[in-house]
């Protein structure tokens, strides 16, 4: 009897290492790098996140006139994501618009399993051209939204895309509402 008690607990002294070991997180045993490879979120991307969209200026010069619409290049947008934690600068992406005014930025790895980036991430236009017919002055905080882009597919591969569309900014002077719509004129 005494010989069977001996041996059950050497099993169970044997044992607790091996559960405490199980319990520990991984993080006393890998750096973060480590932790961000074996997760899938090395140097090496095992998915794409890009967001698009266009960035253009609405001038109507008086009222009654054709409302015109024509592309800003050289305006500095943000890609603004809420996540949790303290470091928002971490979670923004800045590019230029390019000459026709689009733009296409790559969201970095950190983002990717944000869940729903269609609720968590914005485009914001933060500056324009010295030289630019519109400005933010009506709206310079504005901020759009993005959604899935339906012109590729979503994850196919690993590839998802979500596009802001058009960001219609409009000249300070007369509201665009005042001018004839491109629209307004086809075959009436």
């Amino acid at each position: 009897m005494q010989l069977l008690l001996l041996l059950l607990a050497v099993v169970l002294v044997a044992a607790e290492p091996a559960a405490a070991i199980s319990m520990m997180p991984m993080e006393l045993y890998f750096t973060p790098g480590e932790l961000a490879r074996i997760a899938g979120y090395g140097e090496e991307p095992v998915s794409t996140v890009v967001v698009s969209g266009q960035v253009a200026c609405e001038l109507c010069l008086c009222p009654g006139s054709d409302l015109l619409t024509f592309e800003l290049p050289g305006a500095k947008v943000e890609v603004a994501c809420e996540t949790e934690g303290p470091n928002t600068q971490a979670n923004s992406v800045f590019t230029a618009t390019d000459e026709f005014g689009n733009f296409t930025l790559h969201l970095p790895s950190r983002l990717h399993a944000t869940p729903s980036l269609e609720n968590a991430c914005v485009v914001k236009v933060l500056q324009l051209p010295p030289d630019s017919a519109c400005g933010l002055r009506h709206r310079p905080a504005a901020s759009y939204r993005i959604r899935p882009s339906s012109s590729l597919s979503s994850s196919a591969d690993g590839f998802r895309a979500y596009t802001a569309g058009v960001i219609r900014l409009q000249h300070g002077g007369t509201p665009s509402g005042e001018c004839v719509q491109v629209e307004d004129r086809v075959d009436k």
